[in-house]
């Protein structure tokens, strides 16, 4: 009978692979933006776990143990293999797919095929799985923006990581929304978060950008646990790796806000320059253009500077050639500019006298 009285059922322990970061026999996801090392993340717990060295921030694992690498993006022969040598990894204990005929199917489709994982798993005896990404290995009637769709594809998943007693890690992108709520900016539904034990996210360090820092989202089984910062070495043309600098105090919020801010911040330095470029009165085109290529502002970024500050351009006769001017909001074209407007018209009434009007005859 599969409904027991809760005093029937034997209470356990959670058991973790990463502690308090990465439980056994759970779903985990990693979100984040292309170019910030989440796969070399990946491979590195994968190699940390073969070893039994401790994970990023000095926890112990669980000793020696094997895992899986089931990549989307990357090539087993000339990407994974050899990232995974250069971390160091004990090359026995991790498997990876890799296609054995052209026409394989590949990647794997879930839910559909579900079995071909538990086999995988089977066979590897793997404590952790990377699927990477996750979005390209879901079945194409998955709607990913759909809460009991998502459920349904990860369901299967769930069960063949507690079947198996492997932490499941999942990667996936942000979408393009913007915002600084880490819990709603991976791409897709938020079920994804939610059939997830663990959540994390990578992002760039915003006072220091050649840095990255992976931080919780969420975490259903423990407390918070500190964010990490890390950044991707390689150096003299050698295969990248993962430098681990310890604990950041950037949350994820933090790092989305931040994120942001650093995007804005040219925009925003462009918009205060060209407000102090005509706080004295308008000033030419030629002449903002000029200031703008000495200041190293981009064009497209002092176009979306003008438009927040509202500038105004007229088009004036100085010296008989035309001239444009740059004004910002309340402000006159110079009282120099009239005289030499009234001559052009008076000019042209010389040349081409009014017709009187009949009462005026």
């Amino acid at each position: 009978m599969p409904i027991k009285p809760a005093h029937q059922v034997v209470a356990q322990a959670v058991s973790w692979l990463w502690p308090e970061r990465l439980p056994l026999g759970k779903l985990v996801i990693l979100d984040g933006d292309p170019d910030l090392g989440k796969s070399l993340i990946a491979l590195d717990l994968c190699a940390r776990l073969s070893t039994g060295r401790p994970f990023p921030d000095g926890r112990p694992g669980p000793g020696p143990a094997n895992a899986l690498v089931l990549s989307a993006e990357d090539s087993p022969a000339d990407t994974i293999v050899p990232r995974l040598e250069r971390l160091g990894a004990d090359m026995q204990r991790v498997s990876v797919w890799q296609r054995e005929a052209d026409d394989e199917d590949w990647p794997w489709r879930f839910p559909a095929q579900a079995d071909r994982l538990d086999e995988a798993l089977a066979r590897t005896d793997a404590r952790l799985a990377v699927i990477d990404p996750i979005m390209a290995f879901l079945d194409d009637s998955v709607l990913s923006a759909s809460d009991p769709s998502v459920r349904r594809a990860l369901g299967p998943l769930m069960r063949l990581a507690e079947k198996h007693r492997c932490t499941l890690l999942m990667h996936r992108h942000l979408n393009k929304q913007g915002g600084s709520k880490a819990l709603y900016r991976g791409l897709g539904s938020i079920a994804f978060v939610a059939a997830c034990r663990f959540a994390m996210l990578v992002a760039r360090d915003p006072t220091a950008p050649a840095r990255c820092v992976l931080a919780q989202v969420r975490n259903s089984l423990a407390g918070p646990q500190p964010s990490l910062g890390y950044q991707v070495a390689a150096t003299d043309g050698a295969l990248p790796t993962v430098e681990w600098l310890g604990v950041s105090h950037h949350s994820a919020n933090n790092l989305l806000a931040g994120a942001a801010n650093v995007d804005d911040r040219p925009r925003d330095q462009a918009t205060v320059f060209l407000e102090q470029f005509l706080a004295d009165g308008p000033r030419t085109s030629e002449d903002v253009w000029q200031a703008v290529e000495q200041a190293g502002i981009a064009p497209r970024t002092l176009e979306r500077a003008k438009k927040d500050l509202d500038v105004r351009c007229d088009r004036m006769h100085k010296d008989g050639r035309p001239v444009t001017y740059w004004l910002l909001r309340g402000q006159k074209l110079p009282n120099n500019l009239d005289p030499e407007i009234d001559r052009w018209f008076a000019e042209l009434e010389r040349q081409y006298p009014p017709i009187p009007h009949e009462k005026d005859l």
